[in-house]
């Protein structure tokens, strides 16, 4: 099963996300804990293109999603600034949270929801591939 789609680097298109997602959950059968995470990961991610990338102009992301019975697939690609979210060093979640530095938690909570996570630069875009193990299915 294949969902892909088009959003526009505006925080409203996160409307148009949430409604894709809802749309894969109920279509593809997945537990709302899933579903959840899902939402998480990609709210997370595309609110960082749409904050830090270039947002004076427009720009597309592209968001696929695939599912096999025992796996969760996610690329998300856009021609924002290069950015690579696996080199982003995790924050210190043992200090108090006074003391922590701003930045990295969502990143760092995607890379704790999927089992795999890939970055690449191919023609002037950022590539975002990521995988989840769906345990639902296949313990």
């Amino acid at each position: 099963m294949n969902i892909s789609f088009q959003i526009k680097n505006k925080l409203t298109e996160l409307v148009t996300l949430h409604a894709h997602l809802k749309n894969m959950q109920d279509d593809w059968a997945i537990s709302k804990k899933t579903a959840a995470q899902i939402n998480l990961v990609l709210d997370e991610l595309v609110t960082n293109i749409i904050e830090h990338g270039d947002s004076e102009n427009e720009h597309i992301i592209e968001i696929d999603l695939a599912r096999t019975d025992c796996e969760f697939s996610i690329v998300i690609t856009d021609d924002g600034p290069p950015f690579d979210p696996t080199l982003r060093t995790p924050p210190d979640t043992t200090l108090p949270v006074e003391e922590r530095q701003c930045g990295g938690l969502g990143i760092h909570l995607v890379r704790n929801l999927c089992s795999h996570c890939n970055y690449v630069r191919a023609n002037n875009k950022n590539i975002l591939t990521l995988k989840k193990n769906l345990q639902e299915k296949c313990s």
